[in-house]
């Protein structure tokens, strides 16, 4: 059996893994990104696979840490 490759994904914290992904889907479905992006996409769905993580987890955990950090931003910013 062969050894599937790893990505530089594997070695991301799942709080990073989850923003990128979040992230690289919102803008695809934007259409801000190409269709390329769909290769990263999948890399980062190989590793949270392997990490027992289901898709909709790794986008929802993206989604919320995204909005927190929206959120510092503006509080930050209105200071």
């Amino acid at each position: 059996m062969e050894k599937e490759k790893s990505s530089l994904y594997d070695k991301l914290p799942l709080e990073l893994l989850a923003g990128f992904y979040y992230e690289i889907n919102k803008n695809i479905e934007k259409g801000i990104l190409s269709g390329a992006m769909y290769h990263e996409i999948r890399l980062m769905e190989h590793t949270a696979l392997r990490r027992g993580i289901s898709l909709e987890y790794l986008y929802d955990k993206g989604a919320r840490i995204i909005e927190s950090e929206k959120l510092l931003r503006e509080t930050i910013m209105q200071h």
